[in-house]
């Protein structure tokens, strides 16, 4: 059996199933309601063994029964096989910009395209490596390393716009990586480590510039324009900000401080122009945001992951209850969504085999993935490809584990 998927065996139409279940189904034939029984097969991967009993609304016979998802995830070679790292994997992105790498081959005086897929990864050893897979490789291979010299790469990405850079960050600062000159340059925009974490990065894109947000202390934010290396605003917010993620168009920013608290970032503006916050919601860490902005979480160092699904609204200052999961124990150090949102993945590097992916639209942990065989080690770094087809979790032994999803 492969390693995360669980099979379901399937009997014949009319046959007998050894294992099932009796749920009450709410009929309606004309005016007359019946109440019909019917045989399920329970499956294996469900945690509870009683019967499933829906709850029936009061003249409702359209009830919905949220069921836990399931979901298949395959364990593949590792994607930095060719090249694994010699200290923790502290960051991995794929390239999710939608932009098509091509490899120009010449042979019999034609020109062949062949389309590749770029993954990035960061780690303690000072290294940030890029791995190439080709349409028809079944793995990725490495396709160059960056040293940083007696610094760890704190953190990585792809720049959103077209060009063919990277950013690294590390305890000297941040720096532009470009993939084809093999060019270095240092941003002086953050320079002062004192003040700025380069580490707590971010990147987003508005009106076909790339801009970056780099947390400070004291409660500032940094904002600058990559294109021209100048800092554009620098933002006051209460309490020590502890997270912050771009709109999908560039022209929001959230963040949340320790205390719990999110702010709406108006960056036409520079100015907060709403505010958020919950009881059930402090000592926050991250947050994250879909890439259509429809929900927005936040990640505790109690383990405790809120989402919001109505989080947008014309208030200044607005009180919302959002959706608790509490599978973790321990500070959540990674939180991101799949690309249509109906994943939260959340992980934590303080225990072993701590990742957990929750589906959004039940607000139930996906309970068939990660098993007590799944090699995930202490995860420090994880990642969805652009269509949430593959993903990557980077350990403390050095790996870039690679696993296909399928739902």
């Amino acid at each position: 059996m492969r390693d995360g998927f669980i099979s379901e065996d399937r009997s014949n139409d009319g046959a007998q199933v050894s294992e099932t279940q009796k749920v009450r189904r709410l009929v309606c034939d004309g005016a007359e309601k019946k109440l019909k029984l019917v045989t399920q097969k329970r499956p294996k991967w469900a945690v509870d063994n009683g019967p499933v009993t829906p709850a029936f609304a009061t003249g409702l016979s359209n009830r919905i029964l949220n069921r836990r998802k399931r979901l298949s995830l395959t364990k593949l070679v590792d994607a930095n096989v060719s090249c694994p790292s010699a200290g923790v994997v502290s960051s991995t992105k794929f390239d999710k910009t939608g932009r098509v790498r091509y490899n120009r081959l010449i042979k019999m005086r034609k020109t062949k395209m062949e389309k590749r897929k770029l993954l990035l990864t960061g780690g303690s050893d000072g290294h940030a490596r890029i791995f190439v897979r080709e349409h028809s490789d079944p793995s990725y291979s490495m396709l160059g390393s960056f040293h940083n010299m007696n610094a760890p790469v704190q953190k990585v990405d792809f720049l959103p716009s077209g060009s063919n850079k990277i950013l690294m960050a590390s305890a000297r600062g941040l720096f532009q990586l470009n993939i084809e000159t093999n060019v270095i340059d240092r941003l002086a925009m953050f320079r002062t480590a004192e003040s700025w974490d380069a580490g707590s990065f971010v990147l987003g894109e508005r009106d076909s510039r790339t801009m970056v947000c780099v947390l400070g202390r004291q409660g500032r934010v940094g904002i600058a324009d990559l294109q021209s290396r100048c800092k554009v605003a620098t933002l006051n917010s209460n309490g020590h900000v502890k997270g912050a993620v771009f709109s999908s168009d560039g022209k929001d920013l959230v963040t949340v401080n320790s205390q719990g608290t999110i702010n709406i970032w108006d960056l036409r503006m520079h100015r907060c122009k709403q505010q958020l916050f919950s009881n059930e919601v402090t000592n926050a860490v991250t947050v994250a945001l879909s890439r259509n902005n429809d929900l927005l979480a936040v990640g505790t160092t109690n383990g405790t992951a809120a989402y919001y699904t109505r989080w947008q609204g014309d208030t200044t200052e607005t009180s919302i209850t959002p959706f608790i999961n509490t599978s973790l124990n321990t500070g959540i150090d990674c939180m991101h969504f799949s690309h249509d949102g109906k994943m939260l993945l959340i992980s934590s590097s303080k225990t072993k085999d701590a990742l957990r992916i929750i589906d959004t639209s039940t607000g139930y942990t996906i309970s068939n993935w990660p098993t007590s065989t799944t090699p995930l080690g202490y995860v420090f770094s994880s990642d969805f490809n652009r269509e949430s087809t593959e993903l990557v979790v980077g350990n403390a032994r050095g790996r870039a584990l690679l696993f296909a999803v399928t739902s």
